[in-house]
């Protein structure tokens, strides 16, 4: 009834109906569905079937509607706080998440539970704040918002899944340290001992780099990665190792599963194995800060050490559906996750179809056979994943398959001698040459997916369209049910969706030929425009654009789901002209429409009007509302009446970024 429960959380998150109705249908549907089948024969098993599945819709609407019901918003008081994450070091502050206790105005105090992101002015007395530590402010905090620029990441609903809702910048004379200790939290303490076993890998004097892939390897903490070795990962196709997941899971049950297996072999010792696996499971999700993605693997492993172990036969494919069950019970808003759909994704890959590849070639000694074995995985769980990662990263690593042969062994022996590093840190020679073999075991991994990002074609940048991805899985789900029934149907239906997303994209791509795009970006303290003409593309910027700078990410969204060629990247001041664009001195002629970038209305030459008008001078407002009438776009509002109701004005900050297409 998964399939029933994840229908009732999509209804729940589009219709955001209200629980209470819903609650009462669970209650009564039951009661009804049980007397029906008491009491009347085997003609009536279809209602009862159908009623059953929609007793489950009803739950996943519930369960949705409940589960994220916003907090009431307290404003203009005192708050009373605890960090729950350990601090990450921005580029201007620290960021942690906060959890509001209490608030206190005019002498009341409120109960309240709300989760803030928040950012710290970077001095020293905030970069010593630990999770579990409880601190006061009056800042009120903002309710998180996207800057609405095209194809952006949408970081709000992100947050929203997390139940963030505001967030707060805190300046050092705008918190203290409050002297009431915190209420016990197992997420907090979570934290807190990830935190210190982090310290004990500092201790041992890795590199940047290398602490910082250990720590995301070994105990979930992929918040200090830098950018580079995020992109480094990625092209080479072992994002994934990076994620504390099913992966990471996976080697400690094998290990635990070498120690204890012996266990298995008698009737009352598989009770003891499975009481000593699963608390060994959690442990591991406890010491990885029990993020969502490794309690996800925890608790599929759970099932699946439950379901081998007990007298009943079990089934693989009943042992995922009931753990994903659970977790869409206990929090709906896995379903929206791409690391829930991925784990998910892959794990079905692996069970269906990697069993079936293995069969196609066997090889007469155990080291060959074991790499392809291993391949076989790693192939399987890529074609299963495929849409949903090609609709996400928008790109395809050519490699995958030649780096995950090397890096998943090299991770296999990571992991243990990390957590032999852990818990024999206190013997010096021991953690020397410890520290030693793992040194050499992440440069090994480092460098060799350098290499893989640097081959010809690592990798592959496309686009999906929703209706893209549609019917990529419809090929994938086809060709799966093909190779289980061998139904001429089946195969047909895949040839179907081939046909119908190959239509689709031509469609796409033909009309991107010939769009004519004018996007101003809604950009902080940047005019950044972008000129779009079929295929070729122009970004001006009031001052040049730095080559890591956030501001190129935002129209390389753009580029990347347009297809677009590498921009033409210009200032506002200099002079170009082609055949499609002509600039000078912040005057821009683009197929015959006139666009110019903060020029007061007595700059402007004579007989040239412009029809877009970029943040010119506040004073020139009411000039060129009253005379020409372009469309004037502002960073933001300006004050005075007779201004802000002007029409013709247009807010990037109150309205995101402005688009005009012809």
């Amino acid at each position: 009834m998964v399939s029933a429960l994840a229908a009732g959380i999509v209804a729940g998150k589009f219709f955001q109906p209200e629980p209470d109705f819903f609650i009462v249908l669970i209650l009564i549907l039951p009661i009804v569905l049980f007397f029906l089948n008491k009491n009347f024969n085997f003609r009536y098993n279809s209602f009862f079937g159908i009623g059953a599945y929609v007793v489950f819709i009803f739950t996943g609407i519930a369960v949705y509607s409940l589960y994220n019901q916003k907090p009431e918003f307290y404003s203009r008081g005192k708050y009373h706080a605890e960090i729950l994450e350990i601090l990450q070091e921005k580029p201007n502050s620290y960021q942690s998440v906060l959890k509001i206790n209490t608030f206190l105005k005019n002498d009341s105090v409120f109960i309240t539970a709300e989760k803030v992101m928040v950012y710290f002015e970077k001095t020293e007395s905030a970069k010593k704040l630990n999770p579990g530590e409880t601190i006061l402010f009056i800042q009120t905090p903002q309710l998180v918002r996207n800057n609405k620029n095209p194809y952006e990441f949408d970081y709000q609903s992100y947050l929203a899944r997390r139940k963030i809702y505001r967030q707060v910048y805190l300046a050092e004379e705008d918190w203290k340290i409050a002297k009431t200790p915190s209420e016990f939290s197992l997420v907090t303490l979570a934290e807190r001992t990830r935190l210190n076993l982090m310290n004990i890998y500092q201790a041992q004097n890795f590199r940047d780099n290398e602490l910082q892939v250990l720590s995301a390897l070994t105990l979930g903490y992929k918040r200090g990665l830098d950018p580079e070795t995020k992109r480094i990962f990625a092209s080479a196709g072992a994002m994934h190792i990076l994620a504390v997941s099913g992966l990471h899971v996976g080697i400690i049950f094998l290990v635990f599963n070498l120690l204890l297996g012996f266990l298995k072999k008698q009737k009352a010792g598989r009770l003891f194995y499975v009481l000593l696996v699963i608390p060994a499971l959690w442990s591991f999700a406890f010491i990885a800060g029990l993020s969502p993605s490794v309690m996800r693997a925890a608790t599929m492993f759970s099932f699946m050490v439950i379901g081998q172990n007990i007298k009943r036969p079990s089934n693989t494919y009943n042992t995922l559906a009931a753990s994903a069950f659970l977790l869409l019970l206990l929090n709906p808003n896995n379903l929206f996750e791409a690391g829930f759909q991925l784990s998910y994704s892959a794990v079905f890959g692996i069970v269906f179809l990697q069993p079936r590849l293995v069969k196609l070639f066997h090889f007469k000694y155990k080291v060959p056979q074991y790499f392809w074995e291993l391949l076989t995985v790693s192939v399987a769980a890529q074609i299963a994943t495929f849409p949903a990662t090609a609709f996400y990263f928008n790109q395809f690593p050519a490699y995958f398959w030649l780096s995950n042969l090397l890096v998943i062994p090299a991770v296999i022996i990571l992991i243990p001698l990390a957590f032999s590093l852990l818990v024999f840190h206190w013997i010096p020679v021991l953690a020397t040459i410890i520290s030693f073999l793992i040194k050499i075991s992440l440069n090994f991994v480092i460098q060799f997916l350098s290499f893989i990002e640097e081959l010809p074609f690592s990798v592959a940048e496309f686009s999906l369209s929703v209706a893209e991805l549609v019917f990529l899985i419809g090929i994938v789900l086809f060709i799966f049910l093909f190779i289980e029934t061998q139904s001429k149907m089946y195969f047909k239906g895949a040839l179907i969706s081939v046909l119908l997303i190959s239509g689709t994209s031509l469609a796409i791509k033909a009309s991107n030929l010939f769009r004519k795009e004018i996007i101003v970006y809604n950009q902080s303290g940047q005019v950044l425009i972008h000129f779009i003409h079929g295929k070729r593309n122009y970004i001006v910027s009031k001052e040049e654009l730095v080559e890591t700078g956030y501001e190129l990410n935002v129209f390389e969204n753009t580029r990347r789901r347009l297809q677009l060629e590498a921009p033409v990247v210009l200032c506002s001041q200099q002079g170009f002209h082609d055949d499609f664009i002509f600039l000078k001195n912040g005057i821009i002629v683009f197929d015959g429409r006139i666009i110019s970038i903060e020029h007061t209305g007595s700059e402007m030459p004579e007989n040239i009007v412009p029809e877009l008008v970029i943040d010119p001078p506040r004073n020139q407002i009411l000039h060129f509302t009253q005379s020409v009438k372009p469309v004037i776009i502002s960073s933001n509002r300006f004050p005075g009446r007779q201004i802000a109701d002007n029409s013709n004005i247009f807010y990037l900050r109150e309205k995101g970024a402005y688009r005009e297409k012809w």
